[in-house]
């Protein structure tokens, strides 16, 4: 009996999705957004179709535009609840090949013949060029003439891809006196609308996709609010956090997975990070926005001055794994250990805030003049406070994770890697003697530029040392974006170009790069050690396996107490307790209790408690799977 039901039910629903193609059959259905590629491999793509009412939807690929042999993608009926979007994905395709492709509507061609190639093989040091930046209003109603124009100069480049890096067009201005939400993504259809002005066919960016495929990892505006973290919002005004639903962020995790053609990521529990390969580069697209801890944690009242101080090395204020309810892998760890593990000739860190480490100077001079007025374009008239707030959002304010980065690259010896980033809306570049990497921001694809680094400079800040928009009189402030060229493995030029295609500044990163700058700490400094992720993790307690190793770095000579528990609390195994010099050390741990007896699968957690001899003491903690 439950059979037949079962029987009757599935042809009930076959016959009402006959009668409702019936009568959409009757309507003209058009296509409204796209055909957008992305998320692309040496064998496969994926593809972004909008259209505006339910119906059988999918991808045709040629190598000829006349599409005489056609490769097609996985069909799929669309409908209401994902905003008649379908995200498709097409596998079997040659290496390094152009393809030409187009949207189908119930299986009739439907919108402009757009073209991409495919990526070569991996490990292949084939020459290529991308292009990248952040920050554009696409709005257009906002009346500017020309708006976009840097799309232009860079359909002219023929990018292999393009890396949308934030701010893609600020959604959250959604916001109106009639619906006036704090976190537009707390409404669903507001993400999806905001996907629906990203894709927007009028917009310049259009020259550039039609081209070549996309990549995207969101920032501060297209999120949930401005400068948002994983759960809070920051009133700077007021000097506190306005707590961000849950549900809000939820709905931005979710409306990248299924409304953008990306990559498969690492953690979706967390966050959007991911990492995809191009030849002899890999590329880290970080989500700085779903794991960061709240930027103003990162300060503290004076009662005596009454003044904001900012804290130095807080441990538990970590833009990369600042979600301490993440179940599973944070990005942090991912990062780590992706990096360590890469065996490329390039390594992209692609960041929507900017690395560089030059900007404490910064963050120091606006603290030091907290309660003075500064013009700023793009902002206005805002006080020292004001600005000390907004550069708490980028890494700098994260000193912790910023240094452990640099520190794991050269203790590592993992060189050639090159940070891309945006927000500031300007653009520059710095050789990495004040970033500590190589970096090129480029934050102004189209919106008022804010001239920081100029204003930096004038103030006696030259923390961007190979130029840009660096220079406030006589400068240039167009519109810009950044250009890379990978030559094999021998160099990496990094440039910014601005919109009539000018290059502002230029600098080549040669093979054998490692990170500069890494600070040396004065005696009265806060004492604070590095606790890399054990490798491997998880990892196999058997005859055949390795043991994990933990490794740790010490800055002065410390008393080091290193112990194993199990999920209950219940110690199992003290690894470690004893004196210790300044430097790198490693534990190993095979598995085994304090008897020498082989511990059950599970998770595990190592306690590392330090005394340092000024009496300063420290405890981390690191989670640890055992498998058999």
């Amino acid at each position: 009996m439950h059979s037949e039901c079962c029987t009757r039910g599935n042809i009930a629903r076959l016959e009402f999705f006959a009668v409702l193609f019936f009568i959409q059959s009757l309507f003209a259905q058009k296509l409204t957004h796209g055909p957008i590629a992305g998320g692309v491999t040496a064998d496969s793509a994926s593809f972004y179709v909008r259209v505006d009412t339910i119906a059988r939807v999918n991808i045709q690929l040629s190598t000829t535009e006349n599409f005489a042999t056609v490769i097609s993608g996985d069909e799929q009926i669309v409908a209401a609840a994902n905003d008649f979007t379908a995200l498709i994905r097409a596998g079997g395709l040659a290496a390094d090949a152009r393809y030409y492709y187009r949207a189908t509507i119930n299986g009739a061609p439907a919108g402009e013949i757009q073209q991409f190639r495919t990526f070569p093989p991996r490990g292949s040091r084939t020459p290529f060029l991308f292009t990248f930046g952040s920050c554009q209003q696409n709005r257009p109603w906002q009346g500017v003439p020309n708006a976009g124009q840097a799309f232009t100069a860079m359909a002219r480049d023929l990018p292999r891809f393009f890396l949308q890096i934030g701010d893609w067009g600020y959604p959250d201005t959604t916001d109106t006196g009639a619906n006036p939400t704090n976190f537009f993504s707390l409404d669903m259809r507001r993400v999806q609308a905001s996907y629906r002005a990203q894709y927007d066919s009028t917009y310049p960016l259009q020259q550039v996709l039609r081209l070549t495929p996309l990549d995207y990892v969101y920032d501060d505006h297209d999120y949930a609010n401005n400068d948002a973290s994983a759960f809070t919002a920051p009133d700077i005004a007021q000097m506190q956090e306005l707590p961000i639903p849950p549900q809000a962020r939820l709905n931005s995790i979710n409306g990248y997975q299924r409304l953008f053609p990306g990559y498969p990521l690492a953690n979706a529990n967390g966050g959007i990070w991911h990492k995809f390969t191009f030849g002899n580069a890999d590329f880290f697209m970080l989500d700085m926005r779903s794991q960061r801890s709240s930027n103003l944690n990162a300060l503290r009242r004076n009662p005596g001055t009454g003044k904001f101080e900012f804290i130095p090395n807080n441990h538990r204020h970590s833009l990369l794994a600042g979600d301490s309810t993440l179940i599973g892998e944070s990005q942090r760890d991912w990062l780590l250990r992706e990096l360590a593990a890469s065996q490329a000739d390039w390594k992209f860190i692609v960041t929507s805030v900017p690395f560089n480490r030059g900007l404490r100077r910064a963050l120091d001079l606006t603290l030091a003049a907290q309660d003075s007025s500064v013009f700023i374009p793009g902002f206005g008239t805002v006080t020292g406070l004001f600005v000390a707030g907004s550069l708490l959002d980028k890494w700098v304010g994260f000193e912790q994770d910023q240094e452990m980065l640099l520190q794991f690259l050269r203790a590592n010896k993992i060189k050639n890697v090159i940070m891309l980033s945006g927000d500031l809306h300007t653009a520059a570049i710095d050789d990495g003697a004040n970033a500590g990497l190589p970096e090129i921001m480029a934050g102004g694809l189209d919106i008022t530029n804010s001239m920081i680094v100029g204003v930096l400079e004038l103030a006696g800040l030259r923390i961007w040392n190979r130029g840009g928009q660096t220079t406030l009189l006589n400068g240039n402030f167009n519109d810009a974006y950044g250009r890379i060229n990978v030559f094999g493995a021998d160099s990496v030029r990094l440039e910014v170009v601005d919109e009539f295609g000018e290059v502002l500044a230029r600098h080549t990163v040669l093979d054998g790069s490692l990170p500069t700058g890494i600070s040396q700490r004065s005696s009265n400094d806060v004492m604070h050690f590095t606790l890399w992720p054990n490798y491997p993790n998880p990892f196999r307690a058997t005859a055949s396996n390795s043991p994990t190793t933990l490794r740790y770095s010490l800055p002065a000579r410390a008393l080091v107490t290193a112990t194993i528990y199990d999920v209950l609390g219940r110690r199992v195994r003290q690894l470690q307790q004893q004196t210790e010099e300044a430097g790198e050390h490693a534990l190993i741990w095979e598995g085994k209790d304090d008897r020498g007896v082989a511990l059950p699968s599970g998770i595990y957690f190592l306690s590392m408690q330090l005394v340092f001899q000024n009496g300063q003491r420290q405890v981390a903690r690191q989670k640890i799977a055992l498998i058999k």
